[in-house]
């Protein structure tokens, strides 16, 4: 066995074991608080994490003008300083920044889209186990747990292979 893939081995089943024991976890039958909590504090760190990225990525404004991130700020020399001052943008000209009310936009649709995905996640955790129960299955959550594992190292171990193949 390649030293790569026995590298992989302990992340592997490590993240399998916590993957399956966090599947066995009946999110449905959690305190409605503990529900709540679950839905909301991921859909409010990525408002807020999206928010902080969008205004870290636009220009800031000073004074009315423009002013570039430092990682796209050119260099200036005395010569450049003069020809840069004749191009400067004008009120409302060169900023490709989104406006406020679209960052804010865009970060509470992210944040709605996270807060859906839990509520989904909680009602698909109900019907797949009321299904498993009904099909006579004696430890539902196990059988869940477990399949929640299996997929984890699946997928890590599929995705890990495609970036070692390219």
């Amino acid at each position: 066995m390649p030293a790569a893939r026995r590298d992989q081995i302990l992340p592997l089943a490590v993240g399998g074991a916590a993957a399956a024991a966090l599947g066995m976890v009946p999110l449905h039958r959690l305190p409605r608080p503990v529900q709540i909590a679950y839905v909301l504090v991921p859909a409010v760190l990525t408002a807020a994490i999206t928010s902080a990225a969008e205004g870290a990525r636009s220009p800031r404004q000073v004074d009315g003008t423009t002013t570039p991130p430092l990682a796209q700020a050119p260099a200036r020399t005395p010569a450049s300083a003069s020809a840069a001052e004749d191009t400067q943008p004008t009120d409302g000209e060169g900023s490709r920044s989104r406006p406020w009310f679209a960052r804010l936009g865009l970060s509470v649709g992210l944040g709605a889209v996270v807060a859906g995905a839990g509520v989904a996640g909680i009602r698909i955790d109900h019907r797949v186990e009321d299904a498993l129960r009904s099909r006579g299955v004696r430890s539902p959550r196990l059988v869940i747990g477990l399949a929640t594992g299996v997929l984890t190292v699946a997928s890590v171990a599929v995705d890990d292979a495609g970036d070692s193949e390219g």
